[in-house]
């Protein structure tokens, strides 16, 4: 790879060019005439685009305007300003619901599909039990075995063994997905919390699942694996231009150029990764089509578009395609800028300078064409060639949204935010409390005197004088009473209720099932109200916190997909490990048999009263009942104790419990010093001892039954 980079001309034979383009007598790229019908499908697709963003257009402008209340403590229609009185309660909303939604890793489970495979064995073990002694007879006695219990066997053995099979495959891409999730730049739990974050903020949230091959560099730049391909790209760029003649020695690329080969060249060769990605796009990059009804899924959506912003050397670096002389121009903040730098705003009237010169890029996914389009703002063709998504997943969508406040409305496919139903009760807060601010400062001390009663160096005197200090008035007479000439101004009192907050607080908690509490304050309610209200707030977090494990699974589900079809099986071992079983038969096949999900309530902030409590109503009738897994018991514990011990590595195969291994030491010393063995004592050996009543509160004591 690097020494392909050593020559000024081009860059190897993997250089992207388009198929339309093709190279003159010079070696300079030729204009081929697009065909007026390919020009029309990119003039429609890009209109289809914009006629979208518009229709979404009310809806974006709450975001940004939700996003700006969350940050300053107000939204920009409240007529407030920097001077006034602000206490934000958005924010500390926005990062109490955020820790209580979002406050552990999610623990990824590969799945196994139940199903039934056997043909001939009924799942009885007594069955299965009776054929293979039918089976051993007749083998001893050199018969043949009865068909029918023969073919019991034979079918138990090829299912248990392509279960064995389906079970490593399973660990395997299960243990594939949690290296690309640490791998992920920010780590996938800071990027998961992000989002979690925005959906709390603007109402909605969405993953794109990605996967970046060899030699090859996705737009989405904020989740890559490996920097690598960017700098060839942006290498090959300015090799191009320079052989093309666009840069001259003298130009500042070309001493780039220069420093950089150098750089490589003393550099030891560094492999291009592939592997899985996860992209965040930002809550107004994702158009969908208007005739969509619900988010969750695309529901009713024919297409979906993903917006990027992109530099016109990045558009010919990732697509090899040269827009700059076609083009419409943006600046940072999305708004298009003309020729002489004036900005026209969609929804703003912000004029401050900012970089522009950005292209628009749009990533069209159409479902009825089964095709993925790429095209730029102004430009008149495609940026690559429109074929079908390179990832194959079952929902067709690449991209997976996130929402906490659905509701039912024919005409708002965006669901409110938190932010949004909480605005009301922000404003109110500042006003009341700017409100008291402004009486308090009303209140100071002042006092009145009569027109010309003292001259202006008494009035400055009586201001600010010093402690224990003697003040001379010279509007004073002798003889005569301060309290004749300056007299105190009566103030009106402050009333509490005028200012109270407590009762917007209840309409906070009616609204968002946030108690007063949980901001920091103490609750004016008694110790039941305050109950009864956290309950319905675990309720309602509890509802959220599964729509969030939903979510994740559909993520998991469509990274499992990607990895079983895209991933070779050298590059799985030399993740994992020599041990790793990949797919030998048809991928399809397996995608129907394994898939990823998130275990249940991995990723929320448990309440770990409630829980405990009812564990420890339940595990001393658990224990009771035959055929129940010790692991799975303490595995239910550790959850709710919220412990991140790994019980897998804890536990060893046919390994007694450690009570039951210092019962047998003390009994065998028992036996060695001529005393009574641990039988003549009875099942329980020394053990049988009466023991220690239940802490209150707590679990009992029960050494003797964990073995």
């Amino acid at each position: 790879m690097i020494s392909a980079l050593s020559g000024m001309t081009g860059l190897g034979p993997e250089m992207p060019f388009n198929e339309m383009v093709v190279m003159d007598d010079s070696g300079k790229p030729e204009e081929v005439e697009i065909p007026e019908r390919r020009r029309a499908l990119v003039s429609q697709l890009q209109a289809r685009v914009r006629a979208a963003k518009k229709f979404h257009q009310k809806a974006f402008r709450q975001m940004n305007f939700d996003m700006e209340a969350v940050f300053r403590g107000y939204s920009k229609d409240a007529g407030w300003g920097d001077n006034k009185y602000v206490a934000n309660i958005l924010q500390r909303h926005v990062h109490q619901r955020t820790a209580a939604l979002y406050s552990k890793n999610p623990k990824p489970v590969a799945t196994r599909r139940q199903r039934l495979d056997y043909q001939h064995w009924d799942g009885k073990p007594e069955s299965l039990a009776q054929a293979r002694a039918e089976v051993a007879a007749a083998l001893q006695v050199g018969m043949p075995p009865p068909m029918k219990s023969a073919l019991v066997v034979q079918d138990y053995e090829q299912v248990q063994q392509s279960h064995t099979q389906l079970d490593r495959v399973a660990e395997t891409l299960q243990l594939l997905f949690r290296y690309f999730m640490n791998e992920q730049t920010p780590t996938f739990k800071s990027s998961m919390k992000s989002l979690v974050r925005r959906v709390i903020t603007t109402g909605v949230g969405f993953v794109k699942v990605g996967y970046e091959r060899e030699m090859d560099r996705s737009p989405e730049v904020a989740a890559k694996i490996s920097d690598v391909q960017a700098q060839v790209d942006h290498l090959r760029r300015i090799a191009e231009e320079a052989a093309e003649g666009e840069i001259t020695k003298d130009d500042a690329e070309m001493e780039e150029l220069m420093l950089s080969l150098e750089s490589l060249n003393t550099e030891p060769m560094v492999a291009v990764q592939e592997g899985l990605l996860f992209d965040f796009p930002e809550c107004d990059s994702v158009i969908v089509d208007p005739m969509c009804r619900n988010l969750r899924g695309f529901v009713g959506a024919n297409w979906i578009a993903h917006e990027l912003y992109l530099r016109t050397d990045e558009v010919k670096e990732i697509y090899g395609k040269d827009v700059k002389q076609e083009f419409l121009q943006y600046d940072l903040k999305g708004n298009p800028t003309g020729e002489s730098g004036e900005k026209r705003s969609f929804w703003t009237e912000n004029k401050e300078e900012i970089r522009d010169g950005l292209a628009l890029v749009w990533e069209i996914y159409d479902r009825q064409a089964g095709l993925q389009y790429v095209v730029c703002d102004g430009y008149r063709d495609f940026l690559t060639e429109p074929e079908a998504p390179p990832m194959k997943l079952n929902s067709f969508w690449p991209i997976f949204s996130l929402t906490f406040n659905e509701l039912e409305h024919k005409d708002r496919l965006f669901p409110p935010s938190d932010i949004k139903l909480l605005s009301p009760m922000q404003h109110e807060y500042n006003r009341a409390r700017e409100g008291l601010r402004q009486h308090r400062r009303a209140n100071l001390p002042k006092y009145a005197v009569a027109p010309g009663a003292l001259e202006e160096e008494d009035k400055e005197l009586l201001k600010n004088p010093s402690p224990h200090s003697v003040l001379e008035l010279q509007g004073l007479a002798t003889g005569q009473k301060i309290g004749d000439v300056v007299q105190p101004f009566d103030q009106v009192g402050i009333d509490p209720g005028l200012y109270e907050v407590h009762s917007i607080f209840d309409d906070v908690q009616l609204t968002v099932g946030m108690q007063e509490a949980s901001f920091g304050q103490i609750s004016k309610g008694t110790a039941t109200e305050t109950s009864i209200a956290e309950s319905s707030r675990v309720s309602a977090l509890g509802a959220n916190v599964d729509d969030l494990d939903n979510f994740m699974s559909e993520i998991c589900r469509a990274a499992g997909q990607v990895l079983l079809l895209e991933m070779s099986g050298d590059e799985v071992r030399r993740i994992v490990g020599d041990g790793a079983v990949w797919p030998e038969l048809s991928r399809e096949v397996v995608l129907q048999e394994v898939w990823l999900e998130i275990e249940a309530g991995s990723t929320g902030k448990p309440n770990k009263a409630a829980e405990l409590q009812n564990i420890e109503r339940i595990i001393p009738f658990l224990i009771q009942i035959p055929g129940i897994d010790p692991k799975f018991l303490a595995k239910e514990l550790l959850k709710r104790l919220d412990d991140k011990m790994d019980l897998d590595e804890a536990i060893a195969a046919s390994m007694p419990s450690i009570v039951a291994m210092i019962q047998m030491q003390g009994a065998a010393a028992n036996v060695d010093r001529g005393g009574a063995s641990g039988e003549t004592q009875g099942m329980q050996g020394g053990a049988n001892a009466p023991l220690p009543s239940p802490v209150a509160g707590g679990l009992p004591q029960m050494p003797a039954l964990m073995n």
